[in-house]
């Protein structure tokens, strides 16, 4: 006579049940079930928005162990349905990424797909490394250490114990070389958003930071997007509002204060463009969930204003 095996059920009715889950996204903001969202990445693949993100439990600090120790990963094509997956990518305890792991971001190149994150000892002293994976789902780090090192550049503190600031990689390719942009702190104790360029993804040549913020309020979660000629680069974090700063060029902003764009929200990403409209992802301070949102860049002090109808999403064809 077989016996059932209720240890087995128990797993599958908990995979069936965190997948098949849907609720009115738009308006409530998207997490998996029972954990929190922090930062996150996007990667569209044929028509399929795969969603990469900090994964944590409400009520726990991201600093103590145990917390913030997997990515989740979901998927979308419209971000009204989702399907929830289970973790792609731990902690390795054994390792310099033994604590934590925050804040991926995803790239194609050679058949390749590469994931760099935040890597964080037990004592939240932070690097960056990187993944590879060929199909989105199972990922394998590149190397024995981080690519990002910053004990090894003259203008940065961070110290290799006790707590340090490498955090929120964001990649983007100008020209023939990829840039990495991080959030770093200065020998002088300002905050900053630094800079890496490199034509493999494994070899990084420091170019120190890209622009320097006037205390020590950090600049996180940055990214960098191209419009209308110039460069912005966006952050938030502990700063209030959700700003950017703008440049002519994509490697150095001046000295300037940042224009503000949304408030109690952060981590930004791009989702698709419509000439002067941007559909973006962001989460907010108060949920940690994936929201979506909108800005129009032809008004004269364009916010983000966030979307929870679906009606909204049908002028960028979703």
């Amino acid at each position: 006579m077989p016996i059932e095996n209720l240890d087995y059920k128990c797993y599958l009715d908990a995979v069936q049940n965190h997948w098949v889950r849907q609720k009115d996204w738009l308006k409530k903001g998207y997490a998996p079930d029972k954990f929190y969202l922090k930062d996150f990445c996007l990667f569209e693949k044929d028509g399929i928005f795969h969603l990469f993100h900090i994964a944590g439990t409400f009520g726990v600090s991201c600093c103590l162990p145990g917390n913030e120790i997997w990515f989740g990963h979901a998927s979308t094509r419209n971000f009204q349905h989702w399907v929830t997956y289970g973790p792609c990518f731990y902690i390795n305890p054994r390792r310099w990424d033994g604590g934590h792991i925050f804040a991926p971001f995803v790239i194609e190149k050679d058949d390749y797909y590469w994931m760099f994150y935040t890597g964080c000892k037990i004592d939240n002293t932070q690097r960056i490394g990187v993944a590879k994976s060929k199909d989105l789902f199972n990922w394998k780090r590149v190397g024995n250490k981080p690519v990002i090192r910053p004990e090894e550049y003259g203008w940065a503190f961070c110290p290799t114990t006790g707590g340090s600031a490498c955090r929120d990689p964001h990649v983007c390719k100008f020209d023939d070389k990829y840039s990495l942009y991080y959030t770093a702190v200065t020998r002088e104790g300002k905050a900053c958003v630094a800079r890496a360029a490199s034509k493999d993804l494994i070899h990084w040549e420091d170019k120190g930071p890209a622009y320097i913020y006037k205390d020590l309020t950090h600049c996180e979660s940055s990214n960098v997007q191209e419009l209308n000629g110039q460069y912005l680069l966006f952050f938030g974090g502990h700063i209030e509002y959700w700003s950017y700063v703008i440049s002519d060029n994509p490697y150095h902003w001046n000295d300037q204060e940042p224009i503000p764009l949304g408030r109690k929200i952060t981590a930004m990403e791009v989702v698709c463009r419509k000439d002067q409209l941007w559909l973006v992802a962001f989460f907010k301070f108060n949920s940690f969930r994936l929201y979506l949102g909108t800005i129009d860049w032809s008004n004269s002090e364009p916010q983000i204003e966030q979307i929870s109808e679906k009606q909204q999403l049908k002028i960028y064809g979703l």
